[in-house]
């Protein structure tokens, strides 16, 4: 009876560490399973013995998860570094918060990422606007702040794809302003209000018509025609419609070359940090033209 109550709650032990995929502090266990701390410890230490479980030293915090496959044979530092890259998806994960989090010196973590790196566990990948490298898992599709997205192709950003866009953008609103004055001569009202458009309008424009080869998304165009706000080609209604300003009144504006406009990780962007205007090729390569 004993043995069967203890095989009960090893496997309680497992299903509940199969649900926290983050692992849980080891004085956590009597509480989660609902026995005595001294239970719990027993279990712990049975299931360490089979090698179904591992500790992770994370940021003070002894924590056991389950034991992938691919973690056996690893160090403890691997194994928390591992980790945290595993939390960190696709978006990656810095250096600076890989030795915030781990408590590992600059050697420690440089060792274990290289064999991490060699058994094919994570993979290291410079984001735009920096030569700096996160890390990601290997297997890990990488999100659209790393890439760059739409407007990036091989982390450069793809002047002639945003120049094309900004110039359809525009031809469409213009479109749509002439047709709004033909139809509402004698209203100046209502001519300017069937002017404006909503990006996603615009943006099923450009799709319907197929202009383009790659896949255009709402926020995309949001992000084109902020470029086109900002260089004094539309302007935008409180509710976030555009309209074409008058070409009358159009005057060039050196901003809407910026670089920092069109950038996915602008938001992260300062100084001091790993993404910071300092160190941005892009913007370097900006300022040297100007």
């Amino acid at each position: 009876l004993f043995s069967s109550e203890m095989a009960d709650k090893e496997d309680a032990m497992v299903a509940l560490l199969q649900v926290e995929t983050e692992g849980l502090e080891v004085n956590e266990l009597g509480s989660k399973l609902d026995c005595s701390p001294q239970e719990g410890q027993d279990c712990l230490n049975r299931l360490l013995a089979a090698h179904k479980v591992e500790l992770i030293q994370v940021a003070g915090s002894l924590r056991v998860k389950l034991k992938k496959e691919e973690h056996v044979g690893l160090s403890n530092e691997e194994r928390v570094l591992l980790s945290l890259v595993d939390e960190g998806g696709n978006k990656g994960i810095w250096i600076k918060n890989l030795r915030d989090n781990s408590g590992l010196s600059q050697i420690q973590i440089r060792k274990a990422l290289k064999t991490l790196e060699t058994k094919k566990l994570i993979k290291a990948v410079k984001g735009v606007g920096t030569t700096k490298k996160c890390y990601m898992p290997y297997d890990a599709e990488e999100d659209v702040s790393i890439t760059g997205g739409t407007f990036y192709s091989d982390r450069q950003l793809d002047s002639e794809l945003v120049q094309t866009l900004l110039s359809v953008c525009v031809a469409m609103l213009t479109n749509r302003r002439k047709q709004a004055i033909e139809r509402n001569s004698t209203d100046l009202l209502m001519q300017k209000q069937a002017s404006f458009a909503m990006a996603s309008e615009v943006a099923n424009f450009i799709r319907d018509k197929k202009i383009l080869h790659v896949p255009i998304s709402d926020e995309d165009i949001e992000r084109i025609l902020e470029v086109a706000v900002l260089d004094g080609l539309i302007e935008r209604r409180a509710d976030g419609a555009v309209r074409v300003i008058d070409q009358s009144l159009i005057c060039s504006s050196p901003l809407v070359s910026v670089p920092c406009a069109l950038c996915p990780v602008a938001i992260d962007c300062s100084a001091g940090k790993e993404v910071n205007p300092c160190d941005c090729k892009y913007l370097s390569d900006w300022l040297s033209c100007k």
